[in-house]
């Protein structure tokens, strides 16, 4: 019965969230939304951890059971993959790999600037004292 009402709840917030990103044009995707929501929801103490506590485990245990649709729909590309596999191995290469760039990038420039803000220049401190 635990789990039912953990899988009512679950699914409660998902609703929510589409709800949440059509309405609001939130963009985001509405399972990200809901997810976020029930953030929120167990932290502010609207839910315990313990009615979505099994649903959860039990839905993650499981969790290889939602990938067989798309594991099926990429077997019945196969002979189009296997004609012509350059496109997907560079994208599945490239794409990782720009993305992990970026991120470094913005990560270090962000981080270059926080350094700047915290140490005064010169002449602020010349100023501070000259007042």
């Amino acid at each position: 019965m635990k789990i039912i009402r953990g899988i009512v709840i679950l699914l409660a917030f998902y609703g929510a969230g589409i709800a949440a990103s059509k309405w609001l044009h939130i963009p985001l995707p509405g399972n990200l939304t809901g997810m976020l929501l029930l953030t929120l929801g167990l932290c502010m103490g609207w839910i315990r951890m313990d009615w979505v506590e099994q649903a959860s485990s039990f839905l993650v245990r499981h969790m290889m059971l939602f990938f067989v649709p798309i594991i099926v729909g990429v077997a019945s590309y196969m002979n189009l993959l296997s004609q012509d596999p350059w496109p997907l191995l560079i994208a599945l290469v490239a794409g990782p790999m720009l993305v992990m760039l970026v991120t470094g990038r913005v990560v270090q420039w962000y981080l270059k600037r926080q350094r700047q803000k915290e140490k005064p220049s010169v002449q602020q401190e010349g100023r501070a004292l000259d007042a």
